[in-house]
């Protein structure tokens, strides 16, 4: 069976999206090994070149040397402070739309574009597992983005989401009446061009920290 143009189109964009996130996966892989590796390989060659010299001049013993690194690798440990490979999970804070500023969007989504759809933010244990929010495999297990920047569930025919009923916590939560980043002026709705160019995507790929809801 030939599929008609706008399926193909469909297809295409679908596979275009899909080739994307996979290039992301294995950037953010190999990038993260590399890395990892790099520092490690530093760090231990210093590391183990103090070692030597402070227990060929008797400055430390061998065996306080094992009992002093176990109890900082156990501490280390309780505190979350081993390093991981840049991943992120937003902690469940509990928090509500009680205090929001409420926004009519649909009355300024001819100004910001819905410009806030390109912020970005990590997802919760239960967003994560419950399979409905797609997370950027190229940075696990942030919200995901497509290539112009806004997140992968924004339907830009309309300025809708996709999985309204079962969005972020983050983006019930929050509230663009009061974001500098977005607004230099609210109530004028003055758009604040210029932060939004040096800091969202398409101007600016990778998300910087400054843009995370």
């Amino acid at each position: 069976m030939i599929m008609d143009e706008d399926a193909h189109a469909l297809h295409d964009d679908a596979t275009g999206k899909l080739e994307r996130q996979l290039e992301r996966s294995q950037l953010f892989t190999h990038t993260a090994l590399g890395e990892g590796f790099a520092k490690i390989a530093e760090t231990s060659s210093f590391l183990y070149g103090l070692l030597d010299l402070l227990l060929a001049k008797g400055m430390i013993h061998e065996a306080e040397l094992e009992t002093a690194v176990a109890r900082v690798r156990e501490q280390m440990q309780a505190g979350g402070e081993l390093a991981g490979p840049g991943t992120a999970i937003r902690p469940d804070s509990g928090a509500t739309t009680s205090g929001m500023v409420a926004v009519d969007c649909n009355s300024r989504m001819h100004v910001c574009k819905a410009v806030c759809c390109k912020l970005n933010f990590a997802l919760s244990v239960p967003e994560i597992e419950s399979g409905k929010v797609k997370w950027d495999l190229g940075r696990p297990y942030f919200i995901r983005h497509e290539a112009d920047g806004y997140c992968t569930h924004l339907q830009q025919s309309c300025g809708g989401c996709s999985v309204y009923k079962d969005r972020p916590l983050i983006c019930r939560t929050y509230s663009c009446a009061h974001d500098g980043r977005i607004w230099k002026n609210f109530e004028a709705m003055e758009l604040n061009t210029e932060w939004i160019a040096a800091n969202l995507p398409p101007g600016v790929e990778e998300r910087r920290i400054g843009t995370v809801m």
